[in-house]
């Protein structure tokens, strides 16, 4: 690696902390940037050139990894899920069975998720 390689991944860390932190702020891109003296050009500059990167690192991943794939038992105690027409799901285990209705309210369907999970 040669120095302006070096030089621009120094940069493009120091910019991935600079972004971090905007978005952390809560505060609208603009005015952090007001806030910090930074140029709202120079930001979404380095906020394209991180993402381009972090995209051609993807693909260089994507098109070097094998697919793979692991056989999954289950035993019949465990999580049964079937289709229905007026449901979306119907979770069976262990006595009991919980019916999720399409449209379900999704605060709703957190908790019962969250109160299972703390069950199973």
């Amino acid at each position: 690696m040669d120095m302006r390689n070096v030089n621009h991944q120094v940069r493009v860390n120091e910019w991935r902390q600079i972004i971090s932190d905007c978005r952390r702020s809560g505060q609208t891109i603009r005015d952090w940037c007001k806030e910090n003296t930074i140029k709202p050009s120079q930001y979404y500059y380095w906020l394209r050139v991180i993402r381009n990167e972090s995209l051609a690192l993807m693909n260089n991943e994507t098109q070097s990894a094998q697919p793979t794939f692991a056989a999954v038992k289950l035993a019949e105690e465990d999580m049964i899920v079937e289709s229905n027409n007026d449901a979306c799901a119907i979770v069976k285990r262990q006595g009991f069975s919980v019916e999720i209705k399409n449209g379900a309210n999704i605060q709703t369907l957190e908790q019962t998720l969250r109160i299972l999970n703390s069950l199973c």
